[in-house]
């Protein structure tokens, strides 16, 4: 057997925004439990995991090191270190550093990178398992974690990815957890202003529409649904948030972060009038000065709203939109 972390094939892992209209990165904060006793990690530790040292500085390459051919058929996980931030826990979201290698070799294949904001993943059962693996652990941990490529990953992170690797392959993963957000705003409940649209929240937080029958608004409009007691967005901030948009009257959203990976993303709060990329004026004015925690709807006429040719996709030019922003966090700069 031997030990290595050879780097052969590596690249760094991304994460697409799936945002039109603003600027994304991601990072930020928020309040959270800190209770190990009471919190049930998914994936246990095992002789496998238990193999996997990573002395690097936290946020930093980890410099895994295990003895090689690693052969694993369940996935197994151990914390190297422990953090003593807020805990992770079930449905929140988590921002890590991922790094990926061939257990057979040593070597590493993929990392995120660690001199960018990490990876903003849901702490929910969805491949790929980065969610789940961090479940249970604090901020500022690091956790190592061993199984096939296709447990841990699924098929189509693989192929996303580009990796060199069947199914059945064993990999370690080693993971820094940077982050930690709820999965939705947590502010006291507020009675929203008259003629709006109604919004009813699913069980995990997503927003449904219901309309008032009359026309939309001709004035850019906005009220708190949710008060949060964080700090108030100020122009130039990157805001983590949930988004859910659709047309008046529509009955789909044409942009909603609650789908797919279900991943909130960080927007800058700035207006298009003084940065490319900003947001529209109104979507501007309507969320500087909200608080962190907060849950706000957006009416926004076409007057205040994106410029011809810059509207979301999926958005008619000239319609009125509305919008529901979850306000989860704020990155330090």
């Amino acid at each position: 057997m031997s030990v290595s972390k050879k780097r052969v094939f590596v690249r760094k892992l991304a994460v697409v925004a799936l945002s039109a209209g603003v600027v994304v990165s991601l990072t930020g904060c928020a309040n959270g439990q800190f209770d190990l006793a009471a919190c049930s990690p998914v994936f246990s530790e095992g002789s496998n995991s238990a193999l996997v040292s990573a002395d690097g500085m936290i946020n930093s390459d980890p410099e895994a090191r295990f003895p090689t051919p690693l052969v694993a058929n369940d996935v197994e996980s151990h914390i190297v270190s422990v953090g003593d931030g807020q805990q992770v826990n079930k449905d929140d979201v988590a921002s890590l550093q991922i790094t990926i290698y061939n257990g057979e070799t040593g070597e590493q294949l993929i990392s995120s990178g660690h001199d960018n904001p990490g990876l903003l993943v849901s702490v929910v059962d969805r491949e790929p398992h980065f969610g789940e693996i961090a479940q249970c652990s604090t901020v500022g941990s690091r956790i190592a974690t061993v199984g096939t490529a296709g447990d841990i990953l699924g098929a189509e992170s693989i192929a996303q990815y580009q990796l060199p690797l069947a199914e059945d392959d064993t990999i370690v993963m080693v993971s820094d957890v940077e982050l930690r957000y709820p999965g939705r705003a947590t502010g006291a409940n507020r009675v929203p202003l008259a003629g709006l649209p109604a919004v009813v929240l699913a069980p995990n937080g997503q927003p449904g529409f219901t309309f008032p029958g009359s026309e939309a608004p001709s004035e850019l409009a906005f009220s708190a649904l949710k008060v949060g007691s964080g700090d108030a967005l100020a122009s130039g901030d990157l805001a983590v948030m949930h988004i859910s948009g659709v047309e008046w009257d529509a009955a789909d959203t044409f942009r909603d972060t609650w789908d797919g990976t279900g991943v909130p993303i960080p927007v800058l709060i700035e207006s298009n009038e003084t940065t490319d990329g900003g947001l529209p004026v109104g979507l501007a004015e309507a969320l500087i000065g909200q608080t962190v925690g907060s849950q706000i709807l957006v009416v926004l006429p076409p007057d205040v709203g994106f410029p011809e040719g810059s509207e979301p996709e999926g958005v008619t030019p000239g319609k009125t939109l509305v919008f529901v922003f979850d306000i989860l966090g704020i990155q330090e700069q």
